[in-house]
């Protein structure tokens, strides 16, 4: 829909240019066509949300849940962002959240003090709703072999919920790597970068359009 606005509006700049623009009352009318596009292509991002369904997934068992995760271990979170993921301008966009935890104890998977573990966020159904300052038990499994994700298909609970689980894995051991992620965490944002660039464009189509009726005005009164 984006990509549409933006045809309409380059469409009528266009036949603006070839029309004979004398007077504020189409000047307004250019502006103000081109303002609107923008806030409905910046309203349509709000509103338009993916509908959420149930959460449907197979039930694990404590050691079923340990042989199909990749990761498991125990930590806190320490803080937690939306981020934006396109790949390049067409490509779909999709949110994610990502949680950046303190690691206590591990048994798979990861050595790592802290460790940065994406989820599709609380709106999806299948999302987890991580609280900073808690601490959770995470099953985790690699995306591309690269980023780690999880979700409520895991078996990841806060750590009070976990009883069973726990029993099951025993005693972990402490994460042997001392990283900070703090940096890498800063650096992840939600923001439609792309949006801006474009409503940033339309200002400069319409400070063009105002300079060539300003100055074919001007021209137009030389000849008088």
């Amino acid at each position: 829909m984006e990509r549409n606005l933006s045809y309409l509006i380059i469409v009528y700049i266009t036949k603006m240019e070839y029309l004979e623009i004398n007077g504020a009352d189409r000047v307004k009318k250019c502006v103000i066509a081109i303002i609107a596009a923008a806030l409905l292509i910046n309203f349509y991002g709000v509103f338009h949300a993916d509908k959420a369904f149930a959460c449907n997934c197979v039930s694990f068992e404590p050691n079923e849940a340990y042989e199909h995760a990749e990761a498991v271990y125990t930590g806190k979170v320490l803080e937690i962002k939306q981020e934006r993921i396109q790949e390049g301008v067409r490509g779909t966009i999709e949110y994610r959240d990502a949680n950046l935890m303190d690691i206590e104890e591990t048994w798979k998977g990861v050595n790592e003090s802290q460790i940065i573990v994406y989820d599709e966020g609380e709106e999806n159904s299948c999302g987890i709703n991580f609280e900073a300052g808690s601490t959770y038990l995470v099953y985790s499994y690699r995306v591309e072999n690269s980023d780690l994700y999880t979700s409520l298909c895991s078996r990841t609970a806060e750590i009070s919920q976990a009883e069973q689980d726990l029993e099951f894995l025993g005693q972990g051991r402490k994460a042997g790597n001392e990283v900070n992620l703090a940096d890498e965490m800063s650096q992840i944002s939600n923001k439609d970068y792309d949006m801006e660039m474009f409503i940033g464009g339309i200002l400069v189509v319409i400070l063009a359009v105002a300079a060539m009726i300003f100055l074919k005005k001007r021209r137009g009164g030389k000849h008088r």
